[in-house]
């Protein structure tokens, strides 16, 4: 009998687990991210590994990648667009809300890209993840990296 309940509430929380996923996936328009919950989770990391990022881009994904460093160092990843956190809320002012969009830095625990996820998630933008590693991460998986302006 008491094998039954466990095996019965393992069963449950499965489907529970499953159920937050399938929301999840509804929710980024059919394309599952890692971690992807809505806003009621806020313990939930919001994080993308950039060989994640580079399959999503292979399959010609629409992904927002942001630069979120205030100073460039004469390198940013192909595609992305340079908004510091001083500049964040300006640009989100004519965003697309329901975009998927990536930050990314070269701080050693992602933390100005961690800030500009976090606030773009207080303005409403669901779907924002802090890339892992940063810039190293993204050229180790392959993501092109070039000089501003290219």
């Amino acid at each position: 009998m008491r094998i039954e309940k466990a095996v019965l509430g393992v069963v449950a929380v499965t489907l529970l687990m499953a159920g937050g996923k399938i929301a999840a996936v509804r929710a980024t328009g059919g394309v599952a991210f890692p971690n992807s919950m809505t806003r009621r989770d806020s313990g939930a990391k919001h994080e993308l590994s950039a060989i994640d990022l580079k399959a999503k881009l292979d399959k010609k994904l629409s992904v927002v990648i942001i630069d979120a460093r205030t100073d460039l160092n004469g390198q940013i990843i192909k595609g992305a667009i340079h908004v510091p956190l001083s500049s964040l809320e300006e640009w989100a002012k004519s965003a697309d809300k329901n975009a998927v969009i990536v930050t990314y830095c070269t701080c050693p625990h992602d933390e100005a890209a961690d800030a500009e996820m976090n606030k773009l998630r207080e303005l409403g933008f669901e779907n924002a993840f802090t890339l892992t590693g940063g810039l190293d991460a993204a050229r180790k998986a392959g993501l092109e990296v070039i000089a501003p302006g290219e």
